[in-house]
């Protein structure tokens, strides 16, 4: 008996996440190594014989589901390999998430009606931010992922979408993996609470004490890994952001009548500066200009005067 519980620990342990039938194999092996203890070879194969008869149920009810499933795949909704396309695609696990972004004419009345629509199919309101100041609302609703499109669609209706994204994420697989190594952990947890009567020492307890605890503690974290799973396959996420139209406004730089006289004043100023400007620059060359053409003038008028005649004698 002192050799069977830390022979059976150490084929535990190298495959913690094997099926049970590896689990009962390597006891068994483990024990067969000691040809005089007939206890320990009758305990390991009482060990695989529930994982063993496990399995084959397993089996025998997968090659059932391939034999309804074939015969399902012939009837209606049958694809063109006589699979029921639409039975497949119902039992996948599928995550689908979606944004949207509304403008709408009261974001206040609008999240109302987000809230109501949320609870009334089957939802609710996971997360909620307003910014009161910019006539902004961020709104995070979880409804069940049969209603996701019929609330998408009911959202939508109440303004005007900007933007809208949806995403599916298929996590069949991740499911499945999960509840394999869950009923893994679980029938290796019901063996390792079997050798606890079967210690024959205090360090032999305690070895088996601390295995077992390690195992319970997966296991836990598995089944946390579930429900995260679950609730997300159930529960779609849907997170809308409205913010309200911006009316039409005066703009802050169109001018008024004081900004109009200034400015046109301003201008006069300019103009009469302008002119004084020129009339001084054409000033210098004005004057002998003037002159000139004085000039020119009177010597034009003293050539067209008249001869003067001589008076009779």
């Amino acid at each position: 008996m002192g050799l069977l519980v830390p022979v059976v620990l150490l084929a535990l342990a190298v495959a913690p996440g094997c099926a049970g039938r590896d689990d009962g194999d390597s006891a068994t092996d483990a024990a067969s190594q000691d040809p005089g203890n007939d206890a320990g070879v009758g305990l390991a194969a009482a060990e695989g014989a529930p994982e063993g008869e496990d399995a084959g149920d397993r089996a025998t009810d997968e090659s059932a589901a391939g034999a309804n499933g074939g015969a399902a795949g012939g009837g209606e909704g049958a694809g063109p390999l006589g699979l029921d396309t639409v039975a497949i695609a119902q039992a996948r696990d599928v995550v689908r998430t979606g944004t949207m972004r509304l403008t709408v004419d009261d974001v206040d009345a609008t999240a109302s009606d987000v809230r109501r629509l949320a609870v009334d199919a089957g939802g609710f309101v996971a997360d909620e931010q307003v910014r009161a100041r910019d006539d902004e609302v961020d709104m995070t609703v979880r409804v069940p992922a049969d209603r996701f499109d019929d609330v998408r669609g009911a959202i939508g209706e109440l303004g005007d979408v900007a933007e809208q994204d949806v995403e599916a994420q298929d996590v069949t697989a991740e499911v499945v993996d999960v509840e394999s190594r869950i009923a893994s952990l679980r029938a290796s947890v019901v063996r390792v609470r079997g050798l606890l009567s079967q210690s024959g020492d205090v360090a032999q307890l305690a070895l088996v004490e601390g295995e077992l605890a390690r195992r319970e503690a997966e296991l836990e974290a598995l089944l946390g890994q579930q429900r995260v799973l679950r609730d997300q396959v159930d529960l779609a996420t849907l997170t809308v952001h409205m913010s309200e139209q911006e009316a039409p406004s005066p703009s802050d730089d169109t001018p008024g009548f004081a900004d109009g006289l200034r400015r046109g004043w301003v201008a006069a100023v300019d103009g009469v500066r302008i002119g004084l400007a020129v009339a001084g620059f054409v000033l210098p060359f004005a004057v002998p200009a003037a002159l000139v053409a004085l000039v020119a003038l009177s010597v034009r008028r003293w050539q067209r005067r008249p001869p003067t005649t001589a008076p009779a004698e």
